[in-house]
């Protein structure tokens, strides 16, 4: 697996040999910026490795030496997880991370309850319990096979009826309740899986945003946390197709647990033509409908 950074900031074009000189003066090579012709400004959006060399301490002091010299303070950063064919083929599960590069994948929650307490009271983390079914105006579906819903799941009856058809197992459906116009309703349902999975491996990846607070004391809020990590031995006894992590995920207010799939759920999924293959968010095949499937590491 790859660590890449990208940084995306602006400055005067006249700034920019001295902008690339700070990240080589700090042992980060990054290519020529991209000149924006509506003005003078120069767009820099450069993505580099994380490694022993590159450390993310490094990126740090960067970023310290551009506010200082040049008065950058405002700089977009997002990671890139990159993984070799090999851990794609070696891989039992699978992280879904997006059924399409659209925001029309995330629907909006339209008053499903849930029981809400205090996880963290530094940083305001909320766990939650679902205590009704999904309420969701389903005609946002659009011909869509699966949509997230405030860290939930939720599948079209096709989607259903094609799992059951090729006898995935691990999981059950629970009917969503449509809360909108009539026209364009349809049959939704939240996939609940029935397993959980063992603890994952101390060696993942953590890492945070330099530009933003540091992480919280509770070690999630601010964290970025890398692919999950498992020893072979702990999923050996595994069966079924669907499956909660043990760990939690956030969505920065409420606390989830992340759902995994199999290797046999994504072969379904391209097999059955819902999605191509795909193999990270720079892949040139990953489309609007595309799901994005990262694959767990194993040791």
């Amino acid at each position: 697996m790859k660590v890449e950074l990208e940084n995306l900031f602006s400055i005067d074009e006249s700034s920019q040999d001295q902008v690339i000189n700070v990240y080589n003066r700090h042992g980060i090579a990054i290519g020529a910026p991209e000149i924006r012709k509506r003005n003078l400004k120069t767009k820099f959006n450069p993505i580099f490795t994380l490694n022993e060399d590159v450390t993310y301490e490094k990126v740090a002091a960067v970023y310290e030496s551009l506010e200082r010299e040049f008065g950058i303070v405002s700089i977009g950063e997002r990671f890139y997880f990159e993984f070799s064919d090999l851990e794609y083929e070696r891989a039992p599960l699978f992280t879904l991370n997006s059924t399409g590069n659209s925001p029309e994948m995330f629907l909006e929650d339209k008053g499903t309850l849930f029981s809400l307490s205090t996880h963290c009271k530094n940083c305001g983390l909320m766990d939650k319990e679902q205590l009704s079914p999904i309420v969701i105006d389903t005609s946002h579906m659009k011909g869509r096979h699966l949509v997230h819903v405030s860290g939930y799941w939720v599948a079209s009856e096709e989607l259903v009826a094609l799992l059951k058809n090729e006898k995935l197992e691990g999981f059950e459906f629970l009917e969503v309740i449509h809360q909108g116009p009539e026209q364009g309703k349809q049959p939704a349902y939240q996939i609940i899986p029935t397993q959980m999975l063992p603890s994952c491996s101390q060696d993942r990846v953590k890492l945070y945003f330099a530009t933003e607070q540091p992480p919280c004391s509770c070690g999630l809020n601010g964290v970025i946390k890398g692919p999950d990590i498992y020893h072979q031995e702990d999923l050996a006894a595994l069966k079924g197709d669907v499956f909660y992590s043990t760990e939690w995920s956030h969505d920065g207010r409420y606390l989830y647990k992340k759902t995994l799939f199999s290797k046999r759920f994504r072969e379904v999924i391209i097999k059955h033509g819902i999605s191509r293959e795909v193999r990270g968010e720079k892949d040139r095949n990953f489309g609007p409908k595309d799901w994005l499937f990262d694959p767990v590491l194993i040791k």
